[in-house]
């Protein structure tokens, strides 16, 4: 069994500045079309940029769209 499955890691995947998904993630802390915060098992991933926009939401994964300038990681081990 894959370590992120049997931990319930989250696996964050960016590509190139303008998309970010995030699997197994816990909920939605804050979004506008600047800043989006994640609650994870382990932390916070939080981003700032511009023109944010969540284009995939299910239960577990999460993808965002837009400028990315800036990504901060609290307390991920």
């Amino acid at each position: 069994m894959p370590r992120d499955v049997a931990l319930g890691e989250s696996i964050i995947t960016l590509t190139g500045k303008r998309e970010m998904m995030v699997e197994n993630y816990k909920g939605i802390v804050e979004y506008d079309e600047n800043k989006l915060k994640i609650k994870t098992k382990h932390g916070f991933v939080e981003l700032e940029g511009n023109k944010f926009l969540i284009t995939y939401l299910t239960d577990d994964e999460i993808k965002v769209t837009g400028h990315i300038q800036h990504i901060k990681l609290e307390n991920l081990i």
